[in-house]
């Protein structure tokens, strides 16, 4: 079998020692692997959008020691510095996110997957075109490329399975959609259930809701003892509760256990909302659209206002902490909400996530995990969003406004926590376990008891770097109407 690892970066700890991961296990089974890399080709790169020389430098040392550490040694192809600069002229057609989202390439969403980096980059979930015309270029130009590269470099290698990071950003969707335009399994890799694990979803996003909903289930159904796998499920929510980080920064690691509001009122009927940060998934496709509520704060406005006549209701805003120390219009919004019967609580508040859910007696989010948690601890959870968990069952999930104020405005009781156990379950266990990395952090570990650095790179790419940028920067300012 024929193995191609699309590789554009290896700035970051875990993804590429998952990648070299992933290769050495194809190697150690006789199968050919090939590897196509970026050597400062690419026209953008989510890890370096500034186009930085030095961390340019700093990802391909890595990425040359960590393959020479491969055996046998892999074949190693590179990304060519090439755009089409034609349909890039496209570009100048957008006014706004809602027209770029629209905008594709054959089977490639290919505006999904430039605002999906820049919303990352600008922490923005709704950014502006003019404010970041430059960078959208670079990241309309880095996809392109890579879209165009994968389909030449199948053609030629023909591999019979692609791996790739992540999926979602501009460079690596266009990968994925890639491969399928020449019908090539793609396998999208991604942390797994811990330092100890990572994880393929085949041919779908990771972020894909109905994927994500089936291998839940598929797991669950795998497991081998009832008592067991609630258990493993139980802990995964306890170290939710405790802020152990497993996969990735606890959001509410900064806060003070047990504290609430101050003037927190048990005599009210305490309804509280979890905010969603919109970051991740604001340009992942149309099964994360809120068809029903698209603006969380206009949601939160209407409902307060409908209910403004129910005396015995108090609400309470927990906005996302993910939110703390970003500046852009849907913060402020939820910020500026005011109503006789509203407190909100910032993202950089200390108030207690879950102190706040064990005191309320409804919790309403729009997608964010916090809803199957409230499952687990046995309060009535109203989703008003898509979420992973959505089709586990668990949630009460209004199919319109009216059912929503009818929700909201009685005593509602919790429901059973299968669903929570099936989705901590899944969390606590999924995943391929490494046999050749070993994690020593988050963003710190060693493949082959080897901690990969920049090393000077056998040619010196500074020069080379400098005239492909010169050269596509050239090209964006004329597509985008700067240079005359």
């Amino acid at each position: 079998m024929k193995i191609a690892v699309i590789s554009p970066y290896a700035t970051v700890v875990p993804h590429f020692e998952t990648e070299l991961e992933i290769a050495q296990q194809h190697l150690t089974a006789k199968d050919q692997v090939v590897f196509l890399n970026c050597r400062g080709e690419l026209a953008n790169c989510d890890f370096n959008p500034d186009k930085d020389l030095e961390r340019c430098r700093t990802c391909v040392g890595r990425r040359e020691m960590g393959l020479e550490l491969l055996s046998p040694l892999p074949i190693i192809d590179s990304i060519r510095p090439s755009a089409d600069s034609e349909f890039l002229k496209e570009l100048s057609q957008f006014s706004d996110v809602g027209e770029l989202l629209k905008w594709k390439l054959e089977n490639f969403e290919i505006g999904y997957a430039v605002v999906s980096s820049l919303v990352s980059y600008c922490r923005d979930p709704d950014p502006s075109i003019e404010n970041h015309c430059a960078l959208i270029g670079r990241f309309a130009a880095s996809a392109i490329q890579m879209y165009r590269e994968t389909q030449r470099f199948i053609d030629h290698q023909r591999p019979d399975m692609i791996y790739v990071f992540n999926g979602r950003f501009a460079a690596m969707r266009a990968v994925f959609r890639a491969a399928e335009s020449r019908g090539v399994n793609c396998l999208i890799h991604e942390r797994g259930c811990d330092e100890k694990h990572y994880s393929l979803m085949k041919n779908k996003l990771p972020h894909d809701i109905t994927a994500i909903s089936n291998s839940i289930l598929d797991h669950w159904s795998r497991r081998q003892d009832d008592s067991m796998a609630i258990e493993l499920a139980k802990t995964w929510f306890r170290e939710r509760f405790d802020r152990i980080e497993r996969t990735w920064h606890s959001f509410t690691k900064g806060q003070s256990s047990g504290r609430l509001p101050e003037n927190w009122n048990p005599e009210k009927r305490n309804i509280t909302f979890f905010t969603s940060s919109d970051d991740e998934f604001v340009a992942i496709g149309d099964c994360w659209k809120n068809e029903f509520y698209p603006e969380q704060s206009a949601a939160i406005r209407q409902i307060c206002l409908d209910l403004s006549g129910k005396p015995e209701i108090m609400f309470t805003v927990r906005m996302h902490p993910n939110l703390k120390g970003t500046d852009h219009q849907k913060k402020r919004e939820m910020l500026s909400l005011e109503f006789p019967n509203l407190r909100i609580i910032p993202p950089e508040s200390r108030i207690d996530s879950y102190a706040l859910i064990d005191a309320s007696d409804t919790i309403v989010t729009f997608g964010s995990t916090i809803g199957i948690e409230a499952v687990f601890r046995e309060k009535p959870s109203v989703l008003l969003g898509p979420a992973m968990y959505q089709d586990l069952g668990g949630t009460y999930r209004p199919n319109c406004h009216r059912e929503t104020l009818d929700l909201l405005s009685r005593q509602l009781p919790s429901r059973e926590k299968l669903a929570a156990h099936q989705f901590g379950y899944f969390l606590q266990t999924f995943g391929v376990p490494y046999q050749y990395f070993e994690s020593k952090g988050l963003f710190e570990g060693t493949f082959k008891s080897k901690v990969l650095y920049a090393r000077p790179p056998r040619k010196t790419i500074r020069t080379r770097i400098k005239n492909e940028l010169a050269s596509v920067s050239r090209k964006i300012s004329r597509i985008m109407g700067s240079e005359p």
